[in-house]
This record gives C-alpha cells, sequence and structure tokens, in this order.
C-alpha cells in the first residue's frame, strides 16, 4: 500500500504525491483560491488522481472533476508519465459544460495529446499560480521542468516538478543526453533561486518522477567521503528517515533543494568546491564517474 501526501504550500496552494504504478508519482496541483487543479505526469494509471479529487477536494470546493481539473503538465513523453494524456483528456472533456483541457509539454519531446507546447523561459497558469518552464534535455531531449508557484506569496515557496531529471539524491538515465547535458540541467536547478539563499532553497521543494530514494541515498552514504563531516552524517541520518517513511507506505517525495544540495552528490557537482574534493577532473568527468559508479 502505497499513500497519498499533500504538501502545502502556506495558504495559497498545495501539492498532492500521488503514488501510481509501481514507482511512479503524478501530482496533483490545487490553487486554493480559484480550486483550480492540474495534474503532473499522467499515465494510464490515472485512477487514483481521480478518486482524489472526488473525495478529497471536490467534497470542499463544490465543483465537478471535469469543471477543476482542465489542465495536465508532463516533464516528458515517456510512456509511464504522458500515457494518460490522451485519454483522460477525452474524459474530462466529455463531461457536459467542461471546458478544453490544456496538456502543456516539452516542444521538442512529441508528448501525447499536447495542446501547449513550451520551452525554456514559456510561462503558463494554474488559477493563480505561476509556472515557469525550464528545459532539461538528457533523459530526453525535450524534457521539461516546471516552477511552481504563486507570484503574490513568494515566502509560501515554490514547487519544482523534476520527472525524471533529478530524483532524491539521484538523476535520471542519460537516454537521449550525456554527462555534458546532465550538467547544464543540474546547473540550473542548483541555482533555480538566483541568488542561493538558504531560505529559498529551504522552501523550494522538489517532485520528481519516481520512488527511487532508497537507492540513490544508499549510494550517497557509501560515496560521500570520509572528510565531509557533518554532510556525511546527514546524508546518513537522511537514508534512515527515508527508508522509514517508505516502510510506512509513505512516500519518500518531496525533499527541499537546500537538503538536496547537501545529500544529491550528482547535483553537488554544480558546486566547483564538491568537485575538487572529489578529484575526478572537471565537473563532467565527476558526473560521469558517479553516474557509472551507481548501478
Amino acid at each position: 500500500m502505497r499513500n497519498y501526501y499533500t504538501k502545502q504550500f502556506g495558504s495559497a496552494f498545495s501539492v498532492t504525491v500521488v503514488p501510481t504504478l509501481k514507482d511512479n508519482f503524478s501530482y496533483l496541483i490545487n490553487d486554493h483560491a480559484t480550486h483550480t487543479l492540474a495534474a503532473v505526469d499522467v499515465n494510464s494509471d490515472f485512477e487514483p488522481i481521480m478518486r482524489y479529487v472526488e473525495e478529497h477536494v471536490k467534497r470542499e470546493s463544490g465543483a465537478g472533476v471535469a469543471h477543476q481539473l482542465q489542465t495536465i503538465l508532463t516533464t516528458h513523453k515517456h510512456w509511464d508519465h504522458a500515457g494518460g494524456n490522451i485519454e483522460l483528456k477525452a474524459r474530462l472533456e466529455a463531461v457536459a459544460g467542461a471546458g478544453r483541457v490544456v496538456v502543456i509539454g516539452g516542444a521538442n519531446d512529441g508528448i501525447p495529446a499536447v495542446t501547449q507546447p513550451v520551452r525554456e523561459g514559456d510561462r503558463a497558469s494554474i488559477g493563480q499560480l505561476a509556472v515557469e518552464v525550464i528545459d532539461s534535455p538528457c533523459h530526453t531531449r525535450g524534457h521539461v521542468l516546471y516552477r511552481v508557484y504563486h507570484p503574490d506569496h513568494p515566502a509560501d515557496g515554490a514547487a519544482l516538478f523534476t520527472g525524471d531529471t533529478m530524483f532524491i539524491g539521484g538523476i535520471g538515465a542519460f537516454f537521449e543526453g550525456n554527462e555534458a547535458d546532465m550538467c547544464r540541467a543540474l546547473h540550473k536547478v542548483y541555482h533555480v533561486n538566483q541568488s542561493n539563499e538558504y531560505t529559498l532553497d529551504a522552501a523550494t521543494f522538489i517532485f520528481p518522477g519516481h520512488e527511487y530514494t532508497a537507492g540513490f541515498m544508499k549510494f550517497a552514504a557509501n560515496t560521500v567521503p570520509a572528510s565531509a563531516g557533518d554532510d556525511r552524517a546527514f546524508i546518513e541520518a537522511q537514508t534512515a528517515k527515508y527508508a522509514a517513511a517508505v516502510k510506512r507506505g509513505d512516500p519518500s517525495v518531496p525533499s527541499s533543494l537546500a537538503e538536496e544540495k547537501r545529500q544529491n552528490l550528482f547535483l553537488r557537482v554544480a558546486d566547483p568546491t564538491f568537485v575538487a574534493a572529489m578529484d575526478r577532473g572537471n565537473a563532467e568527468a565527476l558526473m560521469l564517474y558517479l553516474y557509472n559508479a551507481c548501478d
């Protein structure tokens, strides 16, 4: 049994983690002011999304599912992230009085049922929420990330949907890219808050595409240099915390960007100090070393 979990971003919005398939995560974004919903990475197993809306969100707002859920965000083209787009779109639009469903996805990725192809710098909205698009080609050539926040409530934080580019403690496979592409993608994640202020990083939460946390955290605990001191102890404590959550049936996600900057060795390749400490050459060489070492 895999449980739902809802992360509240102040009074502005929430993100519900919806476990699907064997180890996938879909997500439901809820703009509280307008009761507008968006689903992220919809595969063929989308009934858990519909069930959650019927049992929880509909009761709170009084509106029908099809009148609230009118946006689908897709990070990339793979079937376990986009395989439900066509069917869910048709099902929602078949309801009397419902509007057209907007399917947003990378312009270079051939997303099923896409109605709004996007590239880096493009913006969209979910009710009063802003959606920023970040290109992250590597896992697929058109993979994108979505940063979601309320422009009038920046202190409430932001959600960053990373698909199969970055996981908790790890990264996705280089199916259509290489170590240089991943370095560029993770550099964007590392600096998504341009000031790199801790308070902003601590309020930016990462929502990846899979429950792969345990394996990546074990790798991090075994790989981080003994000289890392406090970071090594932090990684070991985080590994135990995530393992306990998964054992309870709870999702390990989200984590904060501040946490990832300590526990995700792949993300830390964006930090020149870490690259020097690992003594594997430049950032790309270190990325490839970590990628090959983590099986």
